[in-house]
């Protein structure tokens, strides 16, 4: 459920921290007074679009805090999903826009972006409104909103659907490849055969070329290398004229110290230092000896890499950035050659394995036609009488499933809601019947019939009485009362009937503080919820009127804990 609201330098708030209960909790105001503004603060914290206009003038960036606790277990896998820390069974969703249009969003204090909280809002809340409800005039959702009551057996069905219809593409995908004409797939396969011989007779090998520029770099500085080379083997090995080489100088000290360690014994441990260090620069010498053949040896070698590496700068250019990409290259070229010059054999499969798989999607498609007109007929009578209850006495709804050309992920139905709202009249399409009243309550009506088995825990039904007064409104407020027993509501309303059977009010009020208008929400005691009746009602505060108001709230409290209780 929405447990807090916080919100800061949002339009005309300045600051309004809102706390929400269970049950049904009602926001009325007069009109203009920022009502909609405190939807749409939710909205932004929930990840909707905001301008820097959102910003209260003067103000440099807006911060709205909604608070969610009694999270439900799909709502903490999604979370933890994200990566969001949920041990605290809450969520803190913290959206800020800065002046320079720039917003920010966390969740329990960890970064996310706007499609991350789209996702999360999507299980925790649903809000409707005037606007929203026109959703009913589309029948492209109908389909969906139907599917929603028919269970975890159609869901596992269109799970098992999308898999085949995958592995449907996959094969259309290869039939197509292996469509053309005879001429057509034989040029393929001289391209094909060109490449792989193309490639095949570079004899490439991974890591190549990285170890010829290596031996090319060693190349171009043989010159210097092999000098330094000769000085250092000179000084070690050879030696020369004016002096011995330190393995004969080592050489000399060896003797020397052998004949003192024999005198005393004592000197063995050097004489043995010295010895190791006789052998470490004889394997020095001899390793230099190796190194100076190899840079000496092919006075043409640099040019073999050259072109070496011509050719691998040639195969780059066709058939990849390095090496290793050619020869990838060359074996999906392998992999096609052997696809195209087994593709009579192979159409063949393709086509036994597209009808075997054309059978199976057309089984799982019936299975779920079936569940959806099963499901159907339940809740249209459902949907029926709930209308009936609104006042709709001569409505009659139902739900028309047909079946298309084609299928998709969600099988082969089309679905539209029919309605007729007088007696005689034909079923039509919502969109062609229904006032705004009337949607107002076939959505409310939907609400109510799902509400045992919706997961979301927070439904805000934002002025979605509009076009309606009298009984039908008192009917309205009894399905909220009803809805609210099972999930939280948050309403705003105009409606006296509404406001009196809450569980919590709020008022929305709109004042100037020094020379500013500044918008203010704030629950209201008992008492103030009689008066605020008689404001919704349009009546005087007599006695009479106030005793009105309080036996409206009395009947309204006794009529929701009779619903509750059914």
């Amino acid at each position: 459920m929405l447990d807090e609201l916080n919100i800061k330098n949002a339009a005309l708030i300045k600051r309004a921290e809102i706390k929400f209960n269970n049950g049904l909790n009602v926001i009325t105001g007069e009109t203009g007074a920022g009502k909609s503004m405190l939807i749409g603060s939710l909205m932004f914290a929930l990840g909707g679009r905001a301008s820097k206009d959102f910003i209260r003038e003067g103000e440099d960036k807006t911060v709205v805090e909604a608070v969610f606790t009694d999270i439900s277990k799909n709502v903490t896998e999604c979370a933890e999903g994200m990566g969001i820390d949920c041990t605290d069974e809450e969520l803190i969703l913290q959206r800020t826009i800065s002046r320079e249009g720039r917003t920010s969003a966390r969740v329990n204090g960890t970064p996310v972006t706007a499609a991350m909280l789209k996702e999360l809002a999507s299980k925790l809340l649903d809000i409707h409104s005037q606007h929203e409800s026109q959703s009913l005039l589309n029948p492209a959702k109908h389909i969906d909103i139907l599917d929603k009551f028919c269970g975890d057996d159609i869901e596992e069905l269109k799970t098992e659907l999308t898999l085949l219809i995958s592995d449907y593409k996959s094969i259309l995908m290869q039939l197509k490849a292996l469509s053309g004409n005879d001429d057509e797939r034989q040029r393929r396969l001289e391209l094909i055969d060109y490449k792989i011989n193309d490639i095949e007779s570079a004899g490439l090998k991974e890591g190549e070329e990285e170890s010829l520029l290596s031996r090319k770099k060693v190349l171009a500085l043989s010159e210097r290398l092999i000098k330094q080379c000769r000085q250092c083997l000179e000084l070690l090995y050879y030696g020369n004229s004016d002096s011995a080489s330190a393995v004969d100088k080592v050489g000399d000290a060896i003797k020397i110290c052998g004949s003192m360690s024999a005198s005393d014994g004592s000197l063995s441990d050097i004489f043995d230092e010295i010895y190791s260090a006789h052998t470490s620069l004889e394997n020095a010498s001899h390793a230099l000896k190796n190194y100076l053949e190899s840079i000496s040896a092919d006075p043409n070698e640099i040019n073999a890499i050259e072109e070496r590496l011509d050719l691998i700068y040639s195969l780059k250019k066709k058939y990849g950035s390095t090496v290793e990409e050619i020869i990838k290259s060359k074996n999906e070229a392998v992999k096609e050659r052997d696809f195209l010059l087994n593709s009579g054999e192979l159409r063949n499969k393709l086509n036994l394995r597209k009808s075997e798989i054309t059978d199976k999607i057309k089984s799982v498609c019936s299975k779920i036609s079936l569940i959806r007109k099963e499901t159907a007929l339940l809740l249209q009578k459902r949907i029926d009488d709930e209308l009936h209850d609104l006042e709709m006495k001569n409505s009659l709804f139902k739900i028309d499933i047909s079946q298309k050309g084609t299928f998709n992920n969600k099988g082969w139905d089309n679905v539209e809601f029919l309605i007729s709202t007088n007696a005689g009249e034909s079923l039509k399409p919502l969109a062609k019947t229904a006032s705004g009243g009337e949607m107002s309550r076939v959505m409310l009506s939907l609400k109510t019939v799902i509400s045992g088995t919706e997961s979301i825990g927070t439904f805000i039904f934002d002025e979605i009485d509009t076009g309606i007064s009298g009984k039908t409104a008192s009917k309205v407020a009894e399905k909220m009362a009803y809805i609210s027993g099972r999930q939280q509501i948050i309403c705003i309303t105009h409606l006296p009937q509404i406001a009196s059977i809450a569980d919590s009010n709020m008022l929305i009020e709109k004042d100037v503080e020094d020379n500013s208008t500044v918008t203010t929400v704030k629950s209201i005691s008992d008492k103030e919820k009689v008066y605020e009746i008689l404001r919704l009602m349009g009546s005087n505060e007599s006695s009479a009127a106030v005793k009105a108001a309080e036996e409206m709230i009395d009947y309204s409290n006794q009529k929701k804990n009779e619903l509750r209780m059914k």
